[in-house]
């Protein structure tokens, strides 16, 4: 599954830049042709918001409120095929984030390769359910997908810790300068 890994990957990598558009192109020029290899990229489309979304649900301590509120936008986004609701999320914490992204677009990826869905619109997402041929398969794929991005992301976060607003520390520091050393 080399094809299916790469082209997951390369979806999500920058989830909507150059990199996701030279694969989600790939795919959409072969659908009348090669309908499996949007199968799967569409798929590996909508994982990231929604697993993030997930992400969120399954554990909010990690999560500052503005990310909570962009969970809940990013699964819609992802059921209508909008990989960039992930990307508050990888701005906030691109290391621990994007490589979640990419194993959970693999994954998502590889089971309706391997499953032989069949995907006959050059999207992806929840909405192209009805010109999907193996739609349980794709439906398995996304929930699959997002759970494991979902999974990953949460078990290398840490929990969030609101700053205190009037953290002056700074300023505490200058007072404490001295000027006898010199």
């Amino acid at each position: 599954m080399p094809l299916a890994s790469i082209l997951g990957a390369m979806t999500v990598f920058d989830m909507g830049g150059p990199v996701n558009k030279v694969a989600t192109l790939f795919a959409q020029t072969q659908v009348d042709t090669l309908p499996y290899l949007m199968g799967g990229v569409g798929v590996a489309i909508c994982t990231p918001p929604i697993g993030m979304g997930i992400a969120t649900l399954l554990a909010p301590k990690k999560y500052n409120v503005e990310e909570k509120e962009a969970g809940k936008a990013a699964i819609l986004m992802g059921c209508v095929g909008i990989t960039e609701g992930a990307i508050p999320f990888a701005a906030n914490d691109p290391l621990r984030v994007i490589p979640s992204l990419i194993v959970g677009a693999v994954v998502g990826n590889i089971i309706p390769f391997l499953a032989g869905v069949l995907n006959h619109a050059p999207w992806g997402g929840l909405i192209v359910l009805p010109v999907v041929e193996g739609r349980i398969w794709y439906f398995i794929a996304v929930l699959a997908g997002g759970f494991v991005t979902a999974l990953m992301v949460n078990l290398l976060k840490k929990n969030y810790v609101e700053e205190s607003a009037g953290n002056d520390t700074e300023l505490d520091d200058l007072d404490e300068i001295t000027f006898d050393e010199l």
